[in-house]
C-alpha cells in the first residue's frame, strides 16, 4: 500500500474514546488498512479515518460499526478517493500563488471529505488545506487553489454534492501573499492531547 494512494477511505464518528480505540483495534486486526487519523474532536466526539483497498476497508468498517453499535454518530465509505485528498490528510499543505483561493465550510466531517473529493475530480483545482472538526465545533473546511473559472466550477460541484450541509464559502480572486502563506497559522497545537 503506497503512502499517497489508497483505493478507499472510511470515516467513523464515534461517541466515546474507549469505544473508538477498541473499534480501531478491531478494524486493524480485521484487514490490512492504514489509520490516517484517530482523534478526539469537538464537541466530545472521536473520529477514525482509515484508508486502503476497497475490500479491506469494507471489512474493517463493517466489524468496527458492529462493535460501536449505538455509539456511532456518523460514518462514510468513499471508494476511489482522489490522491490529493489523501496527501492533504497526511499533512501536506499546497499553495499556488497567483491563483484564486476558495474556502468552503460544512456542518460535518463526512460532507467535507466527500466535497473535497468531488471538487478535485471535477476540474483542475488543488486542495490547499483540509481541517476536520478539532477546535471548530465539529465542522469541517477546506481551501482550493486554481484558476478562477476552475475554482467556480468546483464550487458548483460542491454545492450540488453538499446535500444542504454547506455553511459558507468565499472565493478570493487574488489573495494577498501573506494570506496565502499563513491564513490559518497559530502558535499552539490544535490537538488537545499534544
Amino acid at each position: 500500500m503506497g503512502k499517497d494512494y489508497h483505493e478507499a477511505l472510511a470515516l467513523l464518528e464515534i461517541d466515546g474514546m474507549a469505544t473508538a480505540l477498541a473499534a480501531q483495534d478491531m478494524a486493524l486486526k480485521q484487514a490490512k488498512i492504514k489509520v490516517l487519523a484517530c482523534a478526539p474532536v469537538s464537541p466530545g466526539k472521536v473520529i477514525i479515518i482509515m484508508a486502503g483497498p476497497i475490500a479491506e476497508i469494507e471489512e474493517s468498517t463493517t466489524i468496527a460499526i458492529e462493535f460501536i453499535g449505538s455509539r456511532l454518530i456518523d460514518h462514510m465509505l468513499l471508494p476511489g478517493i482522489h490522491p490529493g485528498v489523501l496527501r492533504v490528510l497526511d499533512g501536506h499543505k499546497n499553495i499556488r500563488e497567483a491563483e484564486a483561493l476558495a474556502i468552503v465550510e460544512f456542518e460535518n466531517i463526512a460532507t467535507t471529505l466527500r466535497c473535497a473529493d468531488s471538487a478535485l475530480k471535477c476540474t483542475d483545482v488543488m486542495l490547499g488545506r483540509l481541517h476536520l472538526a478539532s477546535g471548530f465545533g465539529g465542522r469541517g473546511f477546506f481551501t482550493l487553489w486554481g484558476k478562477q473559472p476552475d475554482v467556480e466550477v468546483a464550487l458548483e460541484e460542491i454545492v450540488a454534492q453538499s446535500a444542504g450541509k454547506l455553511l459558507d464559502h468565499e472565493v478570493i480572486p487574488a489573495p494577498h501573499g501573506e494570506l496565502a502563506q499563513g491564513a490559518f497559522t497559530r502558535p499552539w497545537s490544535i490537538d488537545p492531547c499534544a
